[in-house]
């Protein structure tokens, strides 16, 4: 039977389901199939999409189609209400009050760390990508040895997960799951890994028909980027539209990363090829273009759970972390510059539980980490 727990602060009812296949491990569901009368997690979800094509299940945005009991939430305090429901999980929480997206980041000092393993690695590192995860582990992608590498709350190499193809970009999809954008001779998708106990799992993939340069979640959709488009896909691999293009540059990088808001009504998008940020609508129109002179080569764009988004630059004698407002229409700071020791910056993302932003360099085996307030 399902577990609830209850806060007397707030009166804010959270409620979770627990994956129908994985409920001894505890993992959250995150669809629901009213075929199959089940809750699935992301992972569980795949293998259900592979063996009932015909079924189609609701996700998180679409949970009021889930079997919620809302008659029985008047009352928490009776047991009997709970046994009713298996895989749920009731909560009162206190409400969390939305931060400021435009909460300026203040930097007060910066760390570097090795993370090569000189042992299991034929190349030099090349770190196209970094994410971190909601425990403080970090995984970073190194496209020379086509890895991805786990580290610790200290940015040691706890473990590695050798790929098939090339890892450009990473996104988190849970809080111990990610989505890895890979692509190299015409074999491009999207890979799912895990942490389990301190080690990378090896997911489920789906392939692609573009290259996959940038990837972002938001509210079980995929955004993936092939370098001159942007394109929605569902979590099994449904092509769901094409949202954006520019093939001003056919070969180009008009289309390079992208991150999403956590309302999920904006995407932002980085034109390496002309120094731009461009935000989108849900539709895929623009809203706004960002340029500034000390933004050059935009690459890694990455957008906090408040909103904050931060754009790295990689342009020779430019390189800089900038933070723009919530909407992507102006620059709130420079956070770090050449002087700070960035050179060929790829990627750059925001750990909340060390309060943190760290950087990943192209041909290089180390990172940078700025702490922040």
């Amino acid at each position: 039977m399902a577990t609830s727990s209850q806060s007397t602060v707030g009166k804010v009812i959270a409620i979770d389901f627990y994956c129908s296949s994985c409920q001894k491990q505890g993992q959250w569901a995150e669809f629901y199939c009213k075929k199959c009368l089940k809750f699935y997690c992301v992972k569980c979800i795949i293998k259900h999409g592979k063996k009932f094509v015909k079924h189609v299940p609701y996700g998180i945005a679409e949970k009021d189609k889930w079997p919620v009991p809302r008659n029985e939430l008047q009352d928490l305090h009776e047991d009997k209400h709970i046994e009713k429901f298996c895989y749920i999980r009731i909560i009162c929480a206190e409400v969390s009050v939305q931060g400021d997206p435009d909460q300026v980041f203040s930097v007060e000092g910066k760390s570097e760390y090795d993370v090569s393993k000189p042992s299991d690695s034929t190349y030099d590192m090349d770190t196209r990508a970094i994410c971190a995860l909601s425990d403080d582990q970090i995984l970073v992608a190194d496209i020379n040895n086509k890895r991805l590498y786990l580290l610790d709350h200290q940015y040691q190499v706890v473990g590695h997960s050798e790929l098939s193809s090339i890892p450009w970009d990473i996104c988190q999809i849970a809080p111990n799951e990610v989505a890895v954008a890979v692509g190299l001779n015409m074999t491009y998708g999207v890979q799912f890994f895990s942490v389990n106990g301190g080690q990378l799992v090896n997911g489920t993939m789906f392939t692609c028909q573009h290259q996959c340069l940038g990837i972002a979640y938001n509210l079980q959709h995929l955004y993936l980027t092939s370098g001159t488009a942007l394109y929605k896909y569902s979590m099994i691999g449904d092509l769901l539209n094409k949202l954006y293009e520019d093939t001003s540059r056919w070969l180009g990088l008009t289309v390079y990363k992208c991150a999403v808001s956590p309302s999920g009504d904006k995407i932002f998008i980085t034109n390496f090829e002309h120094d731009k940020v461009l935000t989108l609508a849900t539709d895929g129109s623009v809203l706004h273009t960002f340029t500034d002179p000390d933004l050059r080569g935009p690459g890694g764009i990455h957008v906090t759970d408040l909103g904050q988004v931060l754009v790295s630059g990689f342009s020779p004698g430019i390189f800089t972390i900038l933070q723009l407002d919530g909407e992507g229409k102006k620059k709130l700071a420079t956070l770090a510059t050449e002087r700070d020791g960035l050179c060929r910056l790829e990627s750059v993302c925001y750990n909340r539980g060390t309060a943190s932003i760290i950087v990943a360099r192209v041909l290089s085996n180390k990172i940078l980490v700025f702490k922040v307030k």
